[in-house]
């Protein structure tokens, strides 16, 4: 049996999805062609994905009536990041005698020498290249000599155009608009009865249980206890609470991503921002995450994940208060802490700041090799200028 895999986010499935579907299958004369929504796709962390099992449900509706068409939730089972080459030792364990054919477009043809485990990959299947009319051939051509000449077998397959995207079926939801001749009508019938896709914020707690998939354990009761140490400090100071609590439950959402997500990102590894320490880019992509996976547009709390390592001068008070929970938060054992908890709970939080950015200059001296981040000097220097000057603010 000759199965054709079309695999992909389905954010959702949309007419274009089911077109290429049939004229792959008729172009080959594929005994089936097998449809595997993505589990939490790496690549996706910027943005809010609707859940598997909504993806999953809306697969099975678009191809209820295509005889030959099925879907599998072998990825989303995982629930975890997920690699081809694991899928495709899993489909070959449980199908006897068949080939598997990967359906990709001419783009993805570009990248597929980059996957995780390639070599591995080109010896369990081949792939099927849907090219577009009007194309740039010549780069096509050069897309398929290096995917040939890294071993992958791969088979060109002219298919007609189609200009759908998931991005503007998602794009026309929010704004109220018909998607009616883009997506199957179950599937447009589904995303109205769910609600998916629709302008509605998120609350802290879907924010929290969604970041709960993809943090450490460990991770995710930092921030927790992050956000529990704003709160507190924020009526200390009267600060918005509601606001506290979301930044931070944020301020490490981008704590333990991969390079390559970071890359996906925009955050660029040689920045000369990060000041040669790796760990300082997470905070720009705590912030990329918090306005494009949950819509998060105030100014004050996208400022405090992007400033709560280093701190800045002249930053705002829920930065500031960020700033201080990040090193107070209840986890938190020893005397540097308690000693920046002590000025921050008299109401000194200016001299709380001070004391903290001695702490880690003073720490990372003592490491050697570490380079000091001038930023967190530039914060130490305007929090002094404060107490000298004007006293606490």
């Amino acid at each position: 049996m000759r199965i054709g895999i079309m695999g992909g986010t389905f954010d959702p499935i949309h007419n274009g999805h089911i077109k290429c579907a049939e004229e792959v299958q008729n172009a080959l004369n594929l005994d089936k062609v097998l449809f595997i929504p993505t589990g939490e796709p790496p690549h996706k962390i910027a943005r809010r994905v609707a859940s598997a099992e909504d993806r999953l449900e809306m697969v099975r509706r678009a191809i209820c009536e295509y005889a030959n068409f099925d879907v599998s939730d072998i990825e989303i089972r995982r629930n975890k990041y997920t690699y081809t080459y694991d899928t495709l030792v899993e489909l070959n364990n449980s199908f006897n005698d068949c080939e598997f054919y990967m359906i990709i477009g001419a783009d993805t043809l570009a990248d597929i020498v980059n996957w995780h485990r390639a070599e591995d990959v080109f010896k369990l299947c081949k792939f099927i290249a849907m090219k577009r009319p009007g194309a740039d051939y010549d780069m096509f051509q050069s897309y398929l000599k290096k995917a040939t000449d890294s071993g992958a077998e791969v088979l060109p397959v002219e298919i007609n155009e189609i200009d759908i995207s998931s991005t503007l079926v998602r794009e026309k939801v929010k704004n109220g608009e018909d998607i009616s001749g883009l997506v199957p009508l179950k599937v447009s019938k589904y995303i109205e009865e769910k609600g998916i896709y629709s302008n509605k914020e998120m609350s802290y707690d879907e924010i929290s249980a969604d970041m709960k998939k993809f943090l450490s354990p460990q991770r995710y009761e930092h921030c927790l206890n992050v956000a529990e140490e704003c709160v507190r400090l924020g009526k200390i100071y009267g600060a918005d609470v509601s606001k506290c609590r979301l930044a931070g439950i944020l301020h490490d959402v981008g704590k333990e991503l991969t390079d390559k997500q970071y890359r996906w990102l925009g955050v660029n590894l040689s920045n000369d921002d990060f000041n040669g320490e790796k760990v300082l880019r997470h905070a720009l992509a705590g912030k990329i995450i918090a306005e494009g996976r949950y819509g998060i547009s105030d100014c004050d709390i996208l400022e405090a994940i992007e400033s709560h390592i280093t701190g800045k001068p002249n930053m705002g008070l829920l930065a500031r208060l960020i700033f201080i929970a990040d090193y107070t938060e209840k986890g938190r054992v020893g005397k540097q802490f308690d000693e920046v908890r002590a000025k921050a709970n008299d109401g000194k939080l200016d001299e709380a700041i001070l004391l903290q950015c001695d702490n880690t200059l003073i720490y990372n001296l003592m490491r050697g090799s570490v380079h000091i981040c001038t930023q967190t000097v530039k914060t130490r220097n305007w929090a002094l200028s404060n107490i000298t000057k004007n006293g606490e603010v």
